[in-house]
């Protein structure tokens, strides 16, 4: 296990810069996620630990070594990619071998190496065929395999999920915490997918347009959002941002005016962004005593479980959400309690949160 620190990052692409400056600190044995839209910077941070993209500006030390001129053989550092990168025309058994033949280690420490991770992966039966002949999700294993194979202080992940199905993701995301949990290496992990940041994670880095957005955990993540980015792309559906007017009692939120408490400095008149997840919306008879409006619902998507309620206030779409059994009628009004306790706000013009 390596602690990993990257020191005011910049990349530059001529005159384009990538990176601006972005600094992180992963403890040993920590599951970091770099998460953010396309473009945002997280694949090209990624590519820099590993070597794989030249620096324009700051540090990146793995353990007690910088390692800005080191080569990526040199960098103690294992890669799963996105696209697998197997060789078709060796075996299950010779990919995984294939990095530890090279460095010529003896044959009877490769192969205990190769079946002692197979085991744990489950690939035992499979280490005689051919890539051609697995599934996706097996392919991903022996990828995370090859990687494993070579006991590395640090773990790239690259987006490692996104050709894999619904069905297999959910299964992968599952088997890569186990295997961190059992393993304790220190793991750096990219993707787009806010799920998967959730589910994998210690910490969560969210990017934006080349900067960090905010990092911590993902439970502070989710609950306690800096800005407006960060809390319209954790979460899924996303959380409700409405621009309201603060009134003498609470907001006013369409043609709706809502009773809540609001932070101190916030007066009647003023612009606000308000923030509320819609697990925080329900029906009304479901909610007593809790701040209510009566909407119009103009669409209800059935998930099983619960339903997601689309309905508008004044200019707004906004989402609520209510249980699998409860019988809505779209486009009838509905009166919705709002749950106003976990309410955020936001300041309008510099989109940060208003504490």
């Amino acid at each position: 296990m390596s602690r990993i620190e990257i020191r005011n990052l910049v990349k530059m692409y001529g005159a384009h810069q990538a990176l601006h400056g972005i600094d992180i600190s992963i403890q040993p044995g920590e599951f970091c996620v770099l998460v953010g839209p396309s473009g945002c910077g997280k694949s090209t941070t990624l590519r820099m630990v590993a070597g794989l993209e030249t620096i324009s500006g700051g540090e990146i030390a793995i353990g007690e070594r910088v390692v800005n001129g080191l080569r990526p053989k040199e960098r103690g550092i294992a890669m799963v990619f996105q696209n697998y990168a197997l060789y078709p025309a060796k075996t299950v058994y010779n990919n995984m071998a294939f990095s530890l033949q090279l460095s010529r280690m003896p044959k009877p420490e490769i192969d205990r190496r190769v079946r002692e991770v197979a085991d744990i992966l489950e690939l035992t039966p499979l280490l005689e065929r051919k890539p051609g002949a697995l599934s996706g999700g097996q392919r991903q294993r022996v990828a995370m395999g090859r990687a494993i194979v070579r006991d590395p202080e640090v773990f790239l992940f690259d987006e490692p999920l996104s050709n894999l199905d619904a069905k297999l993701r959910g299964q992968m995301r599952a088997e890569i915490k186990r295997l961190h949990q059992r393993l304790q290496n220190t793991i750096i992990y990219v993707t787009h997918d806010q799920v998967e940041a959730m589910t994998l994670a210690d910490r969560i880095v969210i990017m934006r347009d080349g900067k960090i957005e905010q990092q911590g955990t993902p439970d502070a993540i989710f609950h306690d959002p800096d800005t407006v980015f960060v809390a319209g792309f954790m979460g899924s559906p996303p959380m409700n941002l409405v621009d309201c007017m603060v009134t003498p009692t609470g907001l006013k939120l369409g043609d709706s005016e809502i009773a809540c408490a609001t932070p101190d400095g916030l007066r009647a008149g003023a612009r606000v962004i308000c923030g509320i997840r819609p697990d925080d919306i329900r029906p009304a008879a479901d909610q007593p005593g809790r701040a209510t409006a009566t909407v119009p619902v103009d669409l209800i998507e059935q998930l099983g479980t619960e339903k997601l309620v689309h309905f508008r206030a004044g200019q707004h779409s906004m989402i609520g959400k209510t249980g699998g059994r409860v019988d809505l009628a779209e486009g009838a009004p509905h009166p919705l309690a709002f749950d106003m306790a976990h309410a955020y706000f936001f300041d309008p013009d510099t989109e940060r949160r208003i504490r």
